[in-house]
């Protein structure tokens, strides 16, 4: 499909792809790009990579997929320095793994080239960062979204489809707007929530030494506060290119807190019981939807 590939940004999904396309398709050469290229030797020993150079000296020769796998603004920096290269092929294709779609996609679609951006985002990951915490599981049965644009053609949309079905990942095609949308909700939401969560634990018991909380954290806690973990750098991109969506989503968030907190209030007074309990089963039936 590709015979020559370059990863821009061998972190976690960078890295996890690197190894399921070695996986799949031995004989494709594949180049690492990042900003510190001494710190990507272990994939180039475990021989998931075949070359190692730095971001700021990217060869377009002979290159026919770039994957730009690096935070949001760097990622619009970098595909708009790949298109202007005049050694870019005419056939060549750039994607990226980017959270945000629609910015990226207004910050070329003017540009001569632009047909040759496709924009993806692989819906997988964890609050980990860096190479070291990359996998082929991360990607095996994770939804892909691509996002095409006015100036994209079926034939690279097909192409590209191809690719990720080969990494074992399911695609859905959308638009950037329905993309970003969704999102803000599925994913950016419950980041912000968890950090949020995170914060607030803090300030509730900042009286108290971390020694004398931790024999009453449980799972739970830890489940919740797992995605405050995320690298800070990718998620200051990822709101501020996504602002109007994730506020308008926190606005509803807001308003469900206001109403449990009532809800509480009311079922103390009245001591009813019932009526909570009415409440979590209304939530819990919402869950089985969409956990069956």
């Amino acid at each position: 499909m590709f015979n020559k590939v370059a990863i821009i940004g061998l972190g976690l999904i960078g890295g996890s792809i690197a190894r399921m396309l070695k996986k799949k398709h031995q004989s494709v050469h594949i180049t690492a790009y990042g900003r510190k290229p001494e710190n990507l030797h272990n994939a180039l020993k475990e021989g998931f990579i075949d070359d190692v150079a730095s971001i700021d000296a990217i060869d377009c020769n002979d290159v026919d997929l770039f994957i730009v796998a690096t935070p949001v603004l760097s990622s619009i920096a970098i595909i708009k320095s790949l298109l202007d290269d005049p050694h870019l092929k005419s056939s060549a294709l750039i994607i990226d793994a980017g959270s945000v779609k629609q910015s990226i996609i207004d910050s070329v679609i003017e540009h001569q080239k632009a047909h040759q951006f496709v924009g993806c985002h692989p819906m997988a990951g964890s609050e980990k960062s860096g190479y070291t915490f990359s996998t082929h599981s991360i990607l095996t049965g994770a939804w892909v979204i691509i996002t095409p644009h006015k100036k994209n053609n079926d034939d690279d949309i097909a192409i590209i489809k191809k690719f990720w079905e080969l990494l074992e990942c399911k695609i859905h095609i959308t638009d950037a707007v329905t993309h970003d949308r969704m999102v803000a909700s599925t994913s950016h939401f419950p980041h912000i929530v968890s950090t949020v969560l995170m914060e607030s634990f803090f300030a509730i018991n900042k009286e108290n030494n971390p020694s004398d909380i931790q024999p009453f954290i449980g799972k739970g806690f830890k489940d919740m506060t797992r995605l405050a973990g995320g690298s800070p750098d990718m998620w200051s991109d990822i709101v501020l290119l996504n602002n109007t969506n994730i506020i308008a989503v926190l606005e509803e968030y807001i308003q469900s807190l206001i109403k449990v907190k009532h809800k509480i209030q009311q079922a103390s007074l009245h001591n009813d019981r019932n009526a909570l309990c009415r409440y979590f089963e209304e939530v819990q039936k919402k869950w089985i939807k969409y956990h069956a």
